[in-house]
């Protein structure tokens, strides 16, 4: 989002809406952070719980989850720098350093998961193109890969937020959206080479043994960057046209803006629904605890059973050692 400096070097959508919208605005942007961060945070803690999930091919995935949850994290000083401003709702700081900070460390992290769903259809690409390559990359070359798409965004924000304070918020905001479109176009142009192969059926005979599974997870993840590219593509173009013409209304902007988070909350979902992995982890606790339960419930009925026999036996042995039978007293009571 476009986040209005004091200065006001970057004008508005013209139209002055009323705060009880602005409020609204709040509440949606307020809700969207809390779906982010959970579900994400959520993925995140399945990922370091289950072993099963610990794949080279979901590595990019994690990253994407931990880019998401720190943009829906740092989104409320969004809301408090950008809402308040716009719709008078509050006093907002003034401080130029914080601005400076906020632009490089917010969009830095929305960057970094633009630039993970473009590193996961170029993963896939090459997983359907060079299948045999693709199984000799090893995790240090994933972790590289990550490393590297995380400096580019940081890079790419600080230098942002060094032209917003230099030159303009006008100026900063066309280089940021310019730098979104590179990672839109890798996801373009992936997906559509994806698509053709699978249109051809000409997969690998080396893919073929798992096919089932292994396309499964490529049309999952390629559902993902799908959502990434429908969700950003809006934004930029409102961001741009905004910019240029500064014709568009709050409504239409501020929309745009919460499509583009919608995508982060949206991810989780995909993993749960798509990835059999994700849905065993997530019902791996209830299962456990159900299993401990029917454990323990067996294991009670195992030593009640069990525990049976030795007290007939016993009540027996009491019966013979102490207390004679019928017959045996009837015959010393007739030689007495």
């Amino acid at each position: 989002m476009d986040t209005i400096s004091t200065n006001n070097t970057s004008s508005p959508p013209t139209d002055v809406p009323s705060k009880s919208e602005g409020i609204v605005w709040c509440c949606v942007l307020a809700l969207e952070a809390v779906l982010v961060v959970v579900g994400n945070l959520l993925t995140i803690v399945l990922f370091a719980v289950n072993k099963n999930l610990r794949k080279k091919s979901l590595f990019l995935v994690i990253n994407m989850a931990f880019a998401d949850m720190l943009g829906g994290a740092y989104l409320p000083l969004d809301i408090y720098l950008y809402i308040g401003d716009i719709y008078h709702l509050w006093k907002t700081s003034s401080s130029t350093s914080l601005y400076f900070f906020h632009i490089m460390i917010f969009y830095s992290f929305f960057l970094a998961s633009l630039i993970s769903a473009a590193l996961i259809s170029g993963e896939r690409f090459y997983a359907i193109y060079w299948p045999l390559k693709h199984l000799t990359l090893s995790n240090r070359r994933y972790r590289m890969v990550i490393f590297i798409s995380w400096t580019i965004a940081f890079l790419v924000s600080a230098v942002c937020a060094v032209l917003a304070v230099l030159t303009s918020i006008k100026i900063a905001m066309n280089t940021l959206m310019s730098c979104f479109l590179p990672p839109l176009f890798i996801i373009c142009g992936c997906n559509i080479g994806i698509w053709k192969k699978f249109k051809q059926g000409s997969i690998a005979s080396e893919m073929q043994n798992r096919a089932s599974q292994k396309q499964r997870l490529t049309k999952t993840l390629l559902l993902v960057s799908f959502i990434a590219l429908l969700s950003w593509i809006p934004m930029i173009i409102v961001s741009f046209i905004n910019e240029y013409e500064n014709s568009l209304s709050l409504s239409i902007f501020h929309t745009t803006y919460a499509l583009s988070v919608t995508n982060s909350f949206l991810n989780p979902l995909v993993y749960a629904l798509r990835i059999q992995e994700f849905r065993q982890a997530l019902g791996w606790y209830h299962v456990k605890k159900q299993a401990a339960i029917n454990t323990e419930g067996l294991g009670r009925r195992i030593n009640t059973a069990t525990a049976m026999p030795s007290l007939i036996q016993l009540r027996s042995l009491k019966r013979v050692s102490g207390h004679p039978q019928s017959g045996e007293e009837e015959v010393e009571d007739t030689k007495c």
